[in-house]
């Protein structure tokens, strides 16, 4: 039995995350995929735009065949934590021989290449390191400079280790860490090698417009990121114009799996979604009642970002608008995003280990799968809230409460929205198809 994994938080799921399955069951002969999904929020510092039950369901309905939730305070952590929690979670499951992700570059031996000097940090790295975060640069912006530096000096390298070869490695890295996807992809290549996992680590080349780009044209994959813009422009057009409302989700669902799209436009239509928009007013509740000792320990949230905070909080109108009078050159715009929603949730610290794996949905076929879990798993495997309990230590209680709190508050905005009736987390089914 083969079985990749895939760490993925799927806002929303698209025809790229299709592919990426698609590709691991017939490209990698994978038997089964299982799916570490981030919960309800997500690491970027916002809501997830659909509950994680919807795109648990959005992902089965596609081709996983297991999706397993991160815990909140992983799934909004930085990029490292972010990747060593599901690199983590899937590794202790005891069945899981590949890890596949997605990247710029499409290719593993550069990415793993620069997570082995991460993971080593070299004296001269360090070094460089600490110039450029002097010089006020934020933390990524100064790891990669470091890192460009330090393949620029020949004397870092042994001639028998590069030969001739420094300056097209040194363009080739370049070219790596300029891409979002591929610093993510080193992230689990540290992660894989800081487990010593035996999980081989795939990339597959990202294909269509860029993580960040906001436009979309036929032919192509459009990112999460144009596909949530396209959802709050159809959300727009609901209420006034059925026929503008048809038109723009006819054209979103170009880039949407065929056996998703009606999923997507009932949640649409139905108000069953968050944005970051919709914090607004717990948010600047959260704000209000915090002061410069009670914010010391959020995570992410860092002393000097505490002060901004209340120097510009008269001046919050809501959590898109606070954002531009709290950044700075050394803070980026989704360290602060995370830092707020912390605060928000409560969120003091992201997990060293994840002491559960709790179940959003499977395939009733791979239940072979789920039964291989059970007998090579490290972790307890929790498919009913109400009898996770006796299979946690306090760490693990911990941790599941505050995931729970977090997917109630974001059940309470969305029931509120939508004008439905809440649905408390422990009365949540897991999705079966």
């Amino acid at each position: 039995m083969k079985t990749v994994g895939i760490i993925a938080e799927y806002n929303p799921f698209h025809k790229g995350h299709e592919y990426q399955i698609q590709y691991a069951k017939e490209k990698l002969r994978a038997d089964y995929t299982i799916i570490a999904m981030s919960g309800d929020f997500v690491q970027r510092g916002t809501p997830a735009l659909f509950p994680k039950h919807l795109r648990a369901e959005m992902a089965l309905r596609c081709g996983a065949d297991l999706v397993l939730e991160l815990p909140v305070s992983a799934s909004t952590a930085s990029a490292e934590f972010f990747a060593q929690s599901g690199v983590q979670l899937l590794d202790s499951l005891g069945v899981v021989d590949m890890l596949c992700f997605g990247s710029e570059a499409g290719e593993i031996s550069g990415l793993m290449e620069l997570a082995h000097l991460l993971v080593k940090e070299p004296p001269a790295y360090q070094i460089l390191l600490k110039e450029f975060l002097s010089k006020g640069l934020s933390f990524p912006a100064a790891r990669s400079r470091a890192i460009l530096e330090y393949f620029k000096n020949p004397e870092n390298f042994p001639e028998d280790d590069f030969g001739g070869v420094l300056l097209p490695l040194y363009h080739e890295i370049s070219q790596i860490l300029s891409a979002p996807n591929n610093i993510l992809g080193i992230e689990y290549c540290k992660a894989l090698i800081r487990l010593g996992s035996s999980m081989k680590p795939v990339t597959i080349r990202r294909e269509g417009h860029g993580y960040h780009d906001t436009n979309a044209s036929l032919g192509s994959f459009a990112s999460a990121t144009a596909i949530r813009k396209m959802a709050s422009d159809i959300s727009a057009e609901s209420a006034s114009d059925s026929d503008t409302f048809e038109e723009l989700m006819t054209k979103a669902t170009e880039f949407l799996p065929i056996n998703i799209s009606a999923l997507f436009k009932k949640a649409l239509r139905e108000k069953e979604f968050l944005t970051e928009d919709d914090l607004d007013i717990l948010l600047h509740y959260a704000l209000l009642r915090e002061s410069s000792e009670s914010m010391k320990n959020y995570l992410d949230l860092s002393p000097e970002l505490a002060q901004r905070i209340l120097k510009h909080r008269n001046a919050y109108q809501g959590f898109s608008q606070f954002i531009p009078l709290l950044k700075t050159k050394e803070l980026t715009h989704t360290r602060i995003q995370r830092a707020l929603l912390h605060l928000l949730l409560g969120i003091r610290t992201a997990p060293d280990t994840l002491p559960y794996a709790r179940v959003l949905g499977f395939r009733k076929e791979s239940s072979a799968l789920l039964k291989s879990i059970k007998q090579n798993s490290r972790i307890p495997l929790i498919t009913k809230l109400a009898d996770a309990s006796p299979l946690l230590d306090e760490t693990g209680k911990l941790l599941l409460e505050e995931t729970v709190f977090a997917s109630n508050l974001y059940e309470a905005l969305l029931s509120h929205k939508a004008n439905r009736t809440f649905i408390h987390e422990y009365e949540k089914q897991i999705v079966i198809l």
